[in-house]
């Protein structure tokens, strides 16, 4: 998709252009979110986005679950929940877009889909705390990915890159001081650095052999599981339908190469720590960081700016915590809220103006969710605004 600047935007959309471009299933802007086409499609795709969720949900809950017969209610209660927030999301967005043209006489570049992508991420109040704070954490990813795109890093500067956040967060961890209450996605947190640990001596119990080894297999066998489901949930529908599917999808090569990365990572990460408390070389405080900058050089064996995204985030909320530790800056509602509110403005800015640099997951999401008809409405903003053809 071509890229629209904003001085070509304000050639092409005037004081009168009308705002009725936007949503071309009805002329009528108070009507539109009321039609029966608009609320179906939100309606459908928002269902068959969150469904395949809760239902891995449930599977993961259902042995733990002390009362079987609560967890379909539980299901639906979810699915209904995730398909009213797809509904007043959408509902902000578009209503927020001509109330900006009524206000502010004409569209602008800003108003068009920031603001009002800034005002639909309101609609996460309808979802529980925990799907609110797990929805910000996503979104803030997706943005991240989306600033990665942009920058446009060749694979060695994208490996050097998480070689040093790697580092970066390695250190962190090893030398925290509490256990961190907060929802983070990084996959390995190493132990915590004892003060009082004895020279030359490592960790663990086991033979270093042995802990290394363990180390690579189980977190193989966690990037292999992650990828497969991150490959199943979409096309769960075709698989229904087709189950040859799920048996191609289980042997698909990004799988084991994914599951080496993640895998590599570790146990690189563990034998070098090893070596390095087995040695004199640095400073106990600063072996996490050593060994977190070489185990790093892994990146290259699957770059996956994924992971790098969620190396970046996972450092910038510990950055955070700290900082809010010492200012003495009370976690609340607010600070969640607005974050989640600027990066869907943000990413639905770059959905319109910058497709090919927007995150996948929440272009794709944001397709799925509406029944592609999000996509509809670029397609018509371009042809009728732009005469460009998408």
């Amino acid at each position: 998709m071509p890229v629209i600047s904003k001085e070509f935007f304000y050639k092409k959309v005037t004081s009168a252009t009308s705002c009725n471009v936007v949503h071309y299933w009805e002329k009528d802007c108070l009507k539109k979110n009321f039609s029966w086409f608009f609320l179906k499609s939100v309606v459908l795709g928002s269902g068959r986005f969150f469904l395949p969720v809760y239902m891995f949900k449930l599977a993961l809950n259902y042995k733990k679950a002390k009362n079987k017969k609560n967890l379909l209610l539980d299901l639906l209660l979810s699915e209904a929940r995730g398909i009213i927030y797809g509904i007043v999301m959408s509902q902000l967005f578009f209503g927020t877009i001509c109330f900006n043209r009524a206000l502010f006489g004409r569209l602008y570049y800003y108003t068009i889909f920031f603001i009002p992508g800034f005002i639909s991420g309101l609609s996460v109040l309808v979802e529980s705390k925990e799907n609110q704070i797990l929805d910000a954490l996503i979104f803030f990813n997706s943005l991240v990915e989306t600033v990665l795109n942009q920058l446009q890093m060749s694979v060695p500067k994208e490996t050097l890159a998480f070689m040093l956040v790697s580092g970066a967060l390695m250190y962190t961890l090893e030398n925290r001081k509490d256990d961190f209450k907060f929802l983070y996605l990084w996959f390995y947190t190493p132990q915590r650095r004892a003060k009082d640990k004895q020279n030359d001596t490592c960790i663990h119990n086991e033979s270093c052999f042995k802990y290394v080894y363990q180390g690579f297999v189980k977190y193989f066998g966690l990037g292999y599981a992650i990828n497969v489901i991150r490959s199943l949930l979409p096309r769960m529908g075709g698989i229904v339908t087709k189950p040859s599917l799920f048996l191609k999808l289980l042997m698909d090569k990004s799988n084991f190469l994914f599951g080496l990365l993640i895998g590599s990572y570790t146990g690189l990460y563990k034998l070098i720590s090893c070596y390095l408390n087995r040695s004199s070389l640095l400073k106990d405080e600063f072996k996490g960081l050593f060994a977190g900058v070489l185990s790093g050089v892994t990146y290259a064996i699957y770059p996956s700016v994924q992971v790098l995204v969620i190396a970046i985030t996972t450092l910038l909320q510990l950055m955070y915590d700290y900082i809010a530790k010492s200012l003495n800056i009370k976690d609340n509602f607010w600070q969640r809220q607005l974050l989640f509110m600027f990066c869907n403005g943000y990413l639905l800015h770059n959905r319109m103006f910058f497709s090919e640099t927007c995150s996948p997951y929440y272009r794709k999401m944001i397709d799925v969710c509406t029944n592609n008809l999000s996509r509809q409405v670029i397609s018509s903003i371009f042809k009728n605004y732009f005469n460009i053809l998408i």
